[in-house]
């Protein structure tokens, strides 16, 4: 097995390093810095590894790294030596996969599948970690072309043949070093004829459809939203910008939805706002608390907080408190911001006004 390892090498050669290891262990690719064009890297290192294992012409690693994109473009697909298809199965972290004018979320447990003679771009949302195997595209013969659009869509793996293929990746894999040579080679064959079936697109071959990829994207979105509500920019062109997608995607991701992704992202400021006012100790006033949460005011955030718990923060406050001075529990719980539509519960803290 061949093994790399960014954190052996310098800082200042880490990036240059990594850009060898993918290239080495996969095909082409450029990986570069989230939110820039050019071929640069904004930060000091890059963490990175991979490990790699011949399964005869089948080629099996585990990548892990941070986020970042990884482009094969028209450069890269001008040098390729060999003709191959790549199925990824995301162990860790999401990953934007885009080819052929499709785009689709791959999170953990799910797989994609990309084809190495035409452009594809891998963005990475977080620290991740991934399962690959490069199959020769001769041995799927026109099974990823473009006309079938099988590339760069999330086959879900709790079920069908789609479980069976990434099933047999984990434990391909995992066997690993218990394989002598010949036994790797059957190994390649049976995932490369697995890997057909699926791009086959049989009646077992489970494709994610489209409600329950936006389904995926819009929690993601949700959780990025939660996570830098305070200190980042969250505005749609930013969010866009996070994801990979346009302004207009996004808010098409929220029609027909309980809520729009403005009043998704108001609801989020109201409800950081009421954890704040249940606690006794926070010392500040209200006028902090709504310029702390995004809010243009306090006038802002008493409207909006009225909208979602029914109250204004003061009444919020004070029934919370002396709610948990007296330690009641019979008050009914606050129905607050919709989660892809389930509401939180916010617990016994304010009555509801009718």
């Amino acid at each position: 097995m061949r093994r790399w390892r960014t954190a052996e090498r310098p800082v200042a050669e880490q990036f240059s390093y990594w850009r060898e290891v993918v290239c080495a262990a996969f095909t082409e690719l450029r990986p570069t810095a989230r939110g820039t064009s050019c071929d640069r890297w904004d930060r000091p290192g890059v963490r990175g590894w991979v490990d790699s294992l011949a399964y005869g012409t089948v080629n099996g690693a585990e990548v892990g790294s941070c986020d970042q994109v990884i482009r094969h473009g028209a450069r890269e697909v001008s040098r390729l030596v060999s003709e191959v298809v790549f199925v990824n199965l995301q162990l860790r972290g999401r990953c934007l996969v885009r080819q052929d004018d499709r785009s689709c979320l791959s999170g953990p447990g799910t797989f994609s599948i990309v084809d190495a003679t035409r452009e594809f771009q891998l963005d990475y949302l977080d620290d991740w970690r991934a399962v690959s195997f490069r199959i020769p595209a001769e041995r799927l013969q026109d099974l990823a072309s473009p006309e079938r659009a099988r590339t760069a869509v999330t086959f879900d793996s709790d079920s069908g043949l789609s479980r069976v293929l990434a099933d047999t990746m984990r434990s391909l894999w995992g066997a690993a070093p218990e394989l002598d040579e010949a036994s790797a080679v059957v190994g390649g064959d049976v995932l490369a004829a697995l890997a057909g079936a699926v791009l086959r697109g049989g009646p077992t071959a489970q494709i994610m459809g489209r409600s329950e990829g936006d389904e995926a994207l819009r929690r993601s979105v949700r959780q990025f939203v939660a996570a830098n509500l305070e200190y980042a920019d969250v505005s749609p062109g930013a969010v866009a910008r996070q994801f990979g997608i346009s302004v207009r995607k996004l808010h098409l991701l929220y029609s027909g939805e309980p809520r729009t992704f403005g009043q998704t992202v108001m609801g989020l400021r109201a409800a950081k706002c009421a954890e704040h006012l249940r606690d006794r100790a926070w010392p500040g006033t209200l006028t902090e608390l709504a310029a702390r949460w995004g809010f243009s005011d306090l006038s802002h955030m008493n409207r909006v907080f009225r909208r979602e718990f029914g109250c204004l923060p003061s009444e919020y406050r004070t029934t919370a408190h002396q709610q948990a001075v007296s330690s009641m529990t019979t008050a009914p719980p606050l129905r607050g911001l919709p989660a892809d539509g389930a509401p939180y519960d916010l617990g016994p803290h304010v009555l509801r006004r009718g």
